[in-house]
């Protein structure tokens, strides 16, 4: 009876997994409600913590372009409503700006780059930990993309528990504890969460495997809330270790119809000017128009368009890329 019960729920998970997975929404459901969306990722932001509560995205790297490098341009989310982290915050903190959605899983354009150095999408971490066991963990989260097709991901520092510090006279909080959680959308049972201390470890990654029910106890966040119940309490309730290959290095396998269809519009977009607004300008601007304060912030071409911004009428930007 028992393995007939679990048949049916086996086959039940794989139904859902067909019906659902291109219409569903994969953000959890956490504390805060201030949700940005930018190209390729989403988070939720917190203004008493100044970053994000979670950042969700697909993580798909038979998409990257690997033409498309690191941009460093580390600067304010336009679309954070207030409370923002500022570059000064971190200066001299002897923290680095720790990425939630890395660099490294932006590489699908310039824009998607450019917008993974926002301040909403850092936090404090240690540089022994940033540079260290969080970068093999986000390598490892790659390598299972690559082999398994691609994972949602999710991932924070963990902000209603104990924290380390507050930085910067924004006083941006600390965490103690970052987590990282993925999901493999064609096979619901392959999930995965972690969660690490804010320091240097020489422990292999899978020594902080914890299920995902654990998780949410710990963070107070519901991860895959838009998952059937009777599929959560089956799925999340353990680790599922041996489903995840923890041995081979695998490398993207870029998909060349995408990156020369990409090659014209990075391009053009790269023939553009560098643009920039004011704080609370409506309009967008060269870098040398005299009505450009010197409290200008670069500003990529989605954010552009997300927040409707049109061209100064005397330095004339180029606008080609709004038709």
């Amino acid at each position: 009876m028992k393995y007939i019960f679990n048949l049916l729920l086996t086959f039940s998970i794989t139904i859902f997994n067909i019906n659902y997975y291109n219409s569903q929404s994969w953000e959890p459901k956490g504390q805060t409600n201030q949700i940005i969306k930018h190209s390729f990722y989403t988070l939720s932001y917190s203004a008493e913590h100044k970053q994000a509560e979670w950042v969700q995205y697909t993580l798909k790297p038979h998409l990257f372009n690997p033409t498309i490098s690191r941009s460093d341009n580390f600067r304010e989310d336009p679309l954070v409503k207030n409370n923002s982290a500022q570059l000064k915050d971190y200066k001299g903190s002897g923290y680095d700006r720790g990425h939630l959605a890395p660099a490294g899983d932006m590489k699908y354009n310039t824009n998607a780059m450019s917008e993974s150095f926002y301040l909403s999408n850092m936090s404090p971490q240690k540089p022994s930990f940033n540079r260290q066991i969080w970068r093999m963990i986000e390598n490892k989260f790659r390598d299972w993309a690559s082999e398994y097709g691609e994972l949602i991901v999710i991932t924070g520092g963990v902000l209603e528990k104990e924290c380390l510090d507050t930085i910067g006279e924004n006083n941006i909080t600390v965490p103690k504890y970052y987590y990282k959680v993925a999901i493999d959308p064609a096979n619901y049972s392959r999930n995965i969460a972690i969660l690490i201390e804010n320091k240097n470890s020489k422990q292999p990654i899978m020594n902080y495997v914890i299920s995902v029910d654990s998780l949410e106890n710990f963070t107070g966040i519901n991860f895959f809330h838009n998952i059937d119940f009777n599929i959560q309490n089956e799925i999340e309730s353990k680790t599922h270790i041996n489903l995840w290959n923890w041995g081979n290095k695998f490398q993207p396998k870029y998909n060349n119809n995408i990156i020369n269809t990409q090659a014209d519009s990075i391009e053009r977009i790269n023939s553009i000017e560098q643009l920039f607004k004011t704080k609370s300008g409506k309009k967008f601007h060269i870098e040398n128009c005299r009505y450009l304060k010197r409290n200008n912030t670069p500003i990529s071409i989605i954010d552009l368009k997300k927040l409707h911004l049109s061209p100064c009428k005397v330095c004339k930007p180029n606008s080609e890329f709004l038709k």
